[in-house]
């Protein structure tokens, strides 16, 4: 019997709860979070602008200093009141702001006839609530349970303090910790609290105090990969004369040369693992897009669906997109078919491109060949049906590259198997199935067959599992009774995981770290201290 046809998708009966949107619909840029997270930490997707950190830790000592309740519930209330204060300062110095909490209701406020604007939440989350995560990744606060949150005394108080002597003097700002705080504020008085609170202009003092806490020069272990890490983005733009930008941290990661700089090496292999989990996570996501393409396109009536095996079959057929991305990626020549060679003797192929220059290295290979996780991931988001044969060699390719840390069980690539089978572990599933595959050698086309099946199977799975802890998050795109898929009408492209490094790149230049040309004289100095701490010159 085919490989394809030996993997099934567990049924599905509807819940009847109503369909919710979703990013991680497989389940597999869960450990890729996870890497990323342990390699910069303090920064998320929605916290673009650092001078928040500044700002909370002030509202959090003004609050604690004016004997308020010791409440969380408090504390947020009154944090989104006077965090409207300085959105609505900083749209009256400049609409076109950007990172503030709330804008778009401060514009309609300030567009109002009335003289004076008044002061509330303007969004039901605020930044107290949103920048909470990194101000105590950072060490600038620590969480009490239902409490205000806590201070550090050497990051968090000494920012609170430094904000303090820029914006306790405003006038508007005394008014808002008074004991009865009022409940508007006139044109003027914002403005004049918008130029001193003003989120993309940071003062000296505050920015110095800002840096301790994202590249300290005392560091705690956890935060060395954070420091490698933005020393590695102030290193990449020296040598590109630019910004750098997420490619370039990944394609510098993935390369033989890593960073060029020693000190940096284990952070490049940091990076490197997040690529090779991600390259497994983008190219079946695509897959799973085909996958839903198909079901839908080829269902004449969704309420009856289609045969699997159908689906797979109209996947499988069509060769030539699953041989472009491979002639590609030089693996295939021309006239010939990756549906027409054996699994063992594509394995073989992918060895002998990156043969002649590989070298291993605490359990990482690497090579100058072209064939890398991000050309990978490029593409398979372009691939249509051949996105399953791209999933097949993202499996190889890790074993590769990363399966003798795994065998060695090297602690620190421990989250390449984050959360085991569940994920497509590589130790539980991923290793142990090459293995497998190379000893029984199918057809490559019945490899990539069982991957379509394998796809929809882990889709389910996670849907279900969503289900079991929120009965109204249904997230599945398909249903599976029997051997027939049902398309649930929802249209589904495949993506990436959010690296996080686009928004620390805009906090260095925040920080007047970077800008169009590079490094800043402060930012090589930045530089200069990240790699002395890295070389254990100043550690904790």
């Amino acid at each position: 019997m085919a490989i394809a046809k030996t993997i099934e998708a567990p049924e599905w009966v509807d819940s009847g709860s109503q369909l919710t949107g979703g990013l991680d619909l497989l389940g597999l840029r869960n450990p890729v979070q996870t890497i990323g997270g342990s390699l910069i930490d303090g920064v998320t997707t929605v916290s673009p602008s650092i001078r928040y950190i500044g700002l909370r830790a002030w509202l959090i000592y003004r609050y604690a200093e004016g004997r308020r309740p010791d409440s969380w519930r408090e504390f947020t209330n009154f944090a989104g009141y006077a965090e409207s204060a300085l959105v609505l300062g900083n749209l009256s110095r400049e609409r076109s702001i950007y990172g503030l909490i709330g804008a778009d209701e401060g514009v309609v406020r300030l567009d109002a006839s009335s003289a004076a604007v008044k002061l509330s939440a303007l969004v039901k989350t605020p930044a107290a609530t949103v920048y909470a995560g990194p101000s105590d990744q950072l060490g600038v606060s620590w969480v009490r349970d239902d409490k205000v949150p806590g201070l550090s005394s050497e990051r968090g108080k000494r920012l609170a303090l430094v904000v303090e002597e820029t914006l306790g003097k405003v006038p508007l700002a005394r008014k808002i910790f008074a004991d009865h705080p009022p409940g508007e504020a006139s044109r003027g008085e914002l403005e004049e609290l918008g130029e001193a609170a003003r989120i993309d202009r940071i003062p000296g003092m505050e920015r110095e105090a800002l840096l301790v806490a994202v590249i300290p020069e005392k560091p705690l272990a956890k935060e060395r990969a954070r420091i490698g890490t933005y020393a590695a983005l102030l290193l990449l733009a020296k040598q590109k004369g630019a910004m750098p930008g997420e490619a370039d941290l990944f394609n510098a990661a993935c390369s033989l040369k890593r960073f060029g700089e020693p000190l940096l090496d284990p952070v490049a292999d940091g990076w490197l693992t997040y690529c090779v989990r991600d390259a497994i996570a983008v190219s079946h996501e695509a897959g799973l897009a085909a996958v839903m393409n198909e079901v839908t396109l080829g269902s004449e009536n969704p309420e009856s669906g289609i045969e699997s095996s159908a689906v797979v079959e109209e996947l499988i057929a069509r060769a030539e997109e699953h041989d472009a991305p491979m002639r590609d990626l030089k693996l295939l020549g021309s006239g010939e078919s990756v549906l027409d060679l054996s699994f063992r003797d594509f394995y073989t192929r992918v060895e002998k491109l990156l043969q002649p220059d590989l070298k291993r290295e605490r359990g990482i290979s690497r090579w100058t060949a072209s064939l890398s996780e991000p050309e990978l991931y490029n593409a398979a988001r372009r691939a249509g049906a051949g996105a399953l044969s791209l999933a097949v060699l993202s499996w190889i390719v890790a074993t590769i590259r990363v399966g003798d840390a795994v065998r060695e069980n090297i602690v620190e690539f421990g989250n390449l198997s984050y959360q085991g089978r569940r994920r497509l572990g590589m130790r539980e599933v991923i290793l142990p199935e090459i293995a497998r595959l190379l000893r029984d050698d199918p057809p490559f086309r019945n490899v990539a067959a069982a991957f379509a099946y394998q796809i929809v199977q882990q889709h389910l799975q996670i849907a279900w599992s969503r289900l079991q802890v929120d009965l109204q998050r249904d997230v599945a795109l398909l249903t599976a009774e029997g051997r027939r898929w049902y398309s649930r009408g929802k249209d589904y492209g495949g993506g990436r995981t959010l690296s996080r490094l686009p928004q620390a790149v805009g906090w260095m230049q925040q920080l007047g770290l970077l800008d169009a040309n590079g490094p800043t004289a402060d930012g090589d100095v930045v530089l200069a201290r990240a790699l002395k701490v890295l070389s254990g010159g100043t550690t904790a």
